[in-house]
């Protein structure tokens, strides 16, 4: 029995039906409906970072900062003994060097020893006073010697309380031989030995505060509207990125040094470099952050930090 069999162009059409033309218009409208919630979707999450940011500036222009003094003795004379070394952790208190003293002791002794002879020369002008005072009414005495010995006691007197303000004076001499630390810290650049010669008032070497951190974050001028003193921070170091320090904005810089122009003035400002010159850039203002909980094994003078101000300004 013979079979017919359709064909092929029959056998196509059965497998591969047509669709209709409503439900080809109905997918392209629902993948523009798909495209438009998409591109819409990105436009609120662009606004919404944008805001966030906007709300919360951030700066990775930020380094931590500790305030640093110079070390510097009250007198002058040869290093006799130096009890530190360059980093070094001291601790308030410890002395740090200590210049030979025995000059100071010589002219102190001296100072004594010209307080004893005024002493004696006092107490003999006294007796000279109280000598001759009684014999006046009587007679046999003038009254230009009562006054010339009353005049050489108060001469003395004078001349006495100066002997004793230069023994004071050479007794702080001595007592500033010893170099101690006005604060806990380490210290900074120590480039001297025992036996050198030191100058009054010219710093050895530098302490560095580590009892007290800062950071000093340099925003865009139209981000520092969203911030003012007190404003909550967040600071992160370059060196440990997985930890965050609380802070408080301290201050926002009133004046920065403009691209280009000479120093006039002789109270220099802070100097915050633009990040191109060949087009006009948003000037940086530096941030004061003081930190809250410093780790005194992580922070670092000069430390590579980022700074996000969390609070809106009040």
């Amino acid at each position: 029995m013979m079979h017919h069999q359709a064909p092929d162009s029959d056998l196509v059409k059965s497998a591969n039906p047509v669709p209709p033309r409503d439900d080809i218009e109905r997918h392209k409208f629902v993948r523009k409906i798909v495209s438009l919630i998409v591109a819409a979707s990105a436009v609120v999450i662009t606004l919404y970072v944008w805001g966030i940011i906007e709300r919360h500036p951030r700066t990775d222009d930020a380094t931590a900062r500790a305030n640093l003094v110079g070390i510097a003795p009250r007198v002058s004379g040869q290093i006799l003994k130096l009890n530190v070394q360059d980093n070094q952790a001291v601790k308030e208190g410890d002395v740090l060097f200590e210049i030979d003293p025995e000059d100071y002791r010589l002219i102190l002794e001296k100072a004594k020893a010209e307080l004893a002879t005024l002493d004696q020369q006092l107490a003999q002008a006294h007796d000279t006073l109280h000598r001759l005072e009684p014999l006046l009414p009587h007679g046999f005495t003038t009254a230009d010697a009562v006054d010339k010995a009353r005049t050489a006691v108060t001469t003395l007197q004078a001349q006495r309380g100066g002997a004793i303000a230069a023994i004071n004076l050479e007794e702080l001499h001595v007592a500033y031989c010893k170099v101690v630390a006005p604060f806990s810290g380490r210290v900074i650049n120590l480039n001297i030995s025992a036996g050198a010669h030191v100058t009054a008032g010219v710093p050895v070497f530098s302490l560095l505060d580590t009892s007290k951190w800062y950071v000093i974050a340099n925003f865009r001028e139209a981000e520092i509207r969203h911030m003012a003193p007190g404003s909550e921070a967040i600071v992160y170091l370059s060196s440990a990125p997985n930890q965050r320090f609380r802070g408080k904005v301290q201050g926002i810089g009133w004046a920065v040094k403009p691209e280009g122009e000479i120093e006039l003035t002789p109270a220099s400002v802070p100097y915050v470099k633009r990040e191109l010159n060949w087009v006009r850039v948003a000037q940086r203002f530096p941030v004061r952050i003081e930190v809250e909980n410093p780790d005194p094994d992580l922070f670092r003078m000069g430390a590579s930090a980022v700074a996000i101000i969390k609070g809106s300004r009040k």
